[in-house]
């Protein structure tokens, strides 16, 4: 009578625990990604022949190669070794070069297509201007120069490359502002070319910002209405590039004082939940002297 139960009921047991064990493993799998993942050096530029870090790291943790990242060098082959369990590779690899990449300003076309598929935003330009690489964002990855319809896009070791338009003080070009007030009307986000003029002249970029900087599309209508001939649609990306790396290093500051003042927090919880337990303890032995004392009367 009760076979059949007993049967129904293992066979549910074995199936929890195939569950279980499967669960564990699938979360193993996924820490041991993410693990692998971080060690990468995130340039995304597919020259280990998989299309990103994340799909990388997981092969490795598949069972692929440790050397396949030229990025990463010889010393990513050690840690990897190290963490999978496996020999290094008797080939070594060549130390990486730092290189970016290097935009011919008298040959680009501003034709834009080596934006998209830069995987971290180091180019900045628009339709019909040339373009700039921010050297201190570009990771080198080559993804840019074969899009580049006249391959005006080169790769140069750091050390060869000069301060980027970011790095280095902006050529205002023109006779001056001569506050004619033609530039606003001209704007198709309703801006005021003139005030964003005079806030970034003082380098008061953040103020430029309460002024809706960010929404400049760098159309260059207000160039071609100016009498002055101030270019200042490439003024205006100047400004926001600069804007952006400034909220980037303010939100880089608030992590680490949260991060600083979460861990904070849990050293006072940890104390003070230490403290309690300590008084309960102390509590209870003194309740416990009190019974005593009282049985012996």
């Amino acid at each position: 009578m009760f076979g059949p139960l007993l049967i129904i009921c293992a066979l549910l047991v074995f199936a929890a625990g195939v569950l279980w064990i499967r669960g564990n493993v699938v979360k193993d799998e996924d820490s041991l990604i993410t693990t692998i993942d971080t060690l990468l050096p995130q340039t995304q530029c597919a020259q280990c022949g998989y299309p990103g870090c994340r799909p990388y790291a997981q092969a490795v943790a598949e069972g692929a190669q440790i050397d396949l990242c030229p990025p990463g060098g010889q010393e990513l082959v050690v840690q990897l070794s190290e963490l999978m369990g496996v020999e290094i590779p008797a080939q070594k690899l060549a130390e990486p070069l730092a290189l970016v990449a290097v935009i011919d300003e008298a040959e680009c076309i501003g034709c834009t297509l080596c934006l998209p598929p830069c995987p971290v935003d180091a180019i900045i330009g628009a339709q019909g201007f040339m373009h700039t690489v921010l050297s201190k964002d570009c990771t080198g990855c080559e993804l840019c120069i074969a899009p580049c319809p006249v391959d005006c896009i080169t790769l140069e070791p750091v050390a060869n490359v000069s301060a980027n338009v970011i790095d280095k003080p902006f050529e205002l070009k023109g006779k001056g502002c001569i506050n004619c007030g033609q530039c606003a009307p001209a704007c198709p986000k309703d801006l005021l070319p003139d005030q964003l003029l005079k806030l970034g002249n003082g380098e008061l970029w953040e103020q430029a910002s309460e002024l809706n900087l960010q929404d400049c599309i760098e159309c260059s209508l207000c160039d071609r209405v100016c009498p002055s001939e101030i270019n200042l649609a490439q003024f205006f990306g100047h400004g926001k590039v600069i804007e952006k790396q400034r909220l980037a290093v303010n939100a880089e500051k608030l992590r680490i004082q949260d991060r600083f003042e979460n861990h904070q927090a849990r050293l006072q919880a940890k104390e003070q939940e230490g403290n309690q337990r300590r008084q309960q303890r102390m509590n209870e032995r003194l309740q416990r002297l009190q019974q005593s004392r009282g049985g012996d009367q």
